[in-house]
């Protein structure tokens, strides 16, 4: 009786008729599989290391980055990034402020021994008052470092319910009205002096009012989109402490600025009820904020 695998007297040639599959490795070798054994396949997919995460920080309402986690801690200890300087990294859901995510700065170390040898020599700044602590010398809450100095009241304020960690801590009506109201005093007296001198110099002129309007729009459309755009905050708001960001929390641009500014202006057109929605809103967003998707918001620390 013949074996199965002999045909005819000849053994069948296994490799007969066969779909050659050709995989290179990475010295440049080929590796050929006949039909049945499929391809061999090697995934290399180096896993990130936190050790090499890198960073974007906000300065001056620009993006920075992107940067290591050594470069970024020497920003931190330099005194460059601040508790309420907006960051951002792979794996976080919006921009947050440096204070209120500090703990995941800290580099992960390869052991559990050099990630003891690394918490305790490593220091971080307090998300309240910013000063710099060694780690073991401050309490981690919800990602927030505090030092001991300000953990009473830190706690304090989480028993009161007037410190929801994780949110941000928006501009009333009342808080954002004071602000509006040191702008316009500014505004004033910048409005006054170019009337005068629109005035002398046009003396008699029926184009003299007409002037002085277009530049006094001017000089407020100018006032509010430096500001704002620049820095996130015109003068009465700086004054304040409050600060206009994007709704998942990044800086401010230029552009949407302008659009901020115009959109401001129908707020008050209609009777000024765009800003009174700032009133009764969740989130303290007039009509302007609603359609331009900013948020006033209190700076930490205040």
């Amino acid at each position: 009786m013949e074996h199965p695998s002999i045909c005819g007297g000849r053994r069948a040639d296994p490799w007969k008729n066969r779909e050659l599959f050709v995989n290179r490795f990475p010295g440049g070798k080929p590796l050929l599989l006949p039909a049945g054994f499929g391809t061999l396949r090697r995934k290399f997919r180096p896993k990130r290391s936190l050790l090499s995460m890198s960073w974007y920080y906000a300065e001056n309402n620009e993006r920075r980055g992107p940067v290591e986690d050594a470069a970024f801690q020497s920003l931190v200890s330099a005194g460059s990034i601040k508790p309420d300087t907006l960051v951002w990294r792979e794996g976080f859901a919006t921009w947050m402020p440096y204070g209120s995510v500090a703990a995941a700065a800290v580099p992960a170390s390869s052991s559990p021994v050099d990630a003891a040898g690394a918490e305790s020599s490593s220091r971080i700044a307090c998300s309240q008052c910013g000063r710099s602590f060694p780690v073991d010398e401050t309490v981690t809450y919800e990602g927030r470092h505090v030092c001991v100095e300000c953990k009473p009241l830190f706690f304090q304020k989480i028993k009161e319910g007037a410190l929801v960690v994780g949110q941000h801590d928006y501009g009333g009506f009342w808080i954002r009205f004071g602000a509006k109201f040191i702008d316009n005093i500014l505004l004033r007296i910048v409005a006054t002096l170019i009337g005068v001198a629109v005035g002398l110099a046009f003396p008699h002129s029926h184009a003299a009012a007409a002037l002085a309007g277009l530049s006094i729009l001017g000089i407020l459309a100018a006032y509010s989109i430096f500001f704002t755009g620049k820095y996130g905050a015109t003068p009465g708001k700086m004054a304040c402490k409050l600060q206009v960001i994007r709704a998942d929390g990044s800086p401010m641009t230029f552009g949407r600025a302008a659009a901020r500014f115009f959109s401001e202006m129908l707020s008050g057109l209609i009777l000024g009820i765009g800003y009174i929605m700032a009133g009764f809103d969740e989130e303290k967003r007039a009509l302007h904020d609603r359609i331009c998707d900013t948020r006033v918001v209190r700076k930490p620390g205040r």
